[in-house]
């Protein structure tokens, strides 16, 4: 047995004292031996599946993550992940592809959103914690997505999201034009933009 923790608190060591079941499962280590040291307090289970030692914080926006793996943080919440909100979101926002049950997601106190199209598209990982990394919509397809009058998204949020994108000194131009044209709204983007020059 202490072997088999052994095992595990290696996994523990390399993934910032946390772990998951698959990690755990494909060492060779069965569930039991997570389920005795959970009994013994040496380990923590913040979601089914995912375990951490007790000193260990688990982001909220991992945890959600590893919950609905298919889930892309979206609009107001990939503005707060991308550091460009100072709001940060009561719910969280993410993208599902089509087809997907909503019901529990909702249950949960997440804002689904489901795409018929361009779910995939422009999705990148940034890491709130160290190791702990998310799946979000690039920055610049979240602030042409934003300007889709089907979300309603306040200007008080988008405004002040471009200001800080246009301060980081680094606008892609083409990404964001081509994200506009792919949403429709090339002119929104556009006079954003003016605004800023």
């Amino acid at each position: 047995m202490m072997k088999k923790q052994a095992v595990i608190y290696e996994l523990l060591q390399e993934n910032n004292g946390f772990v998951t079941l698959n990690q755990v499962k494909e060492s060779g280590v069965s569930y039991y031996t997570v389920k005795k040291m959970i009994g013994e307090g040496k380990l923590e289970k913040d979601e089914p599946g995912l375990y951490r030692l007790p000193k260990v914080y688990i982001d909220e926006y991992y945890s959600i993550q590893h919950r609905y793996p298919k889930g892309v943080y979206s609009l107001e919440t990939a503005l707060w992940l991308h550091g460009l909100s100072l709001t940060i979101p009561f719910e969280p926002m993410m993208s599902f592809p089509y087809g997907t049950n909503t019901k529990l997601i909702k249950e949960y106190g997440i804002k689904p959103i489901i795409l018929r199209s361009n779910y995939d598209e422009g999705i990148v990982e940034v890491m709130p914690i160290k190791g702990q990394a998310v799946n979000v919509y690039s920055v610049e397809r979240t602030l042409a997505e934003c300007l889709r009058s089907i979300y309603k998204i306040d200007v008080q949020i988008i405004a002040p999201a471009f200001k800080m994108y246009a301060r980081q000194n680094k606008i892609n131009y083409s990404q964001l034009f081509k994200y506009a044209k792919l949403f429709k709204v090339e002119r929104k983007i556009q006079s954003y933009l003016e605004v800023l020059d």
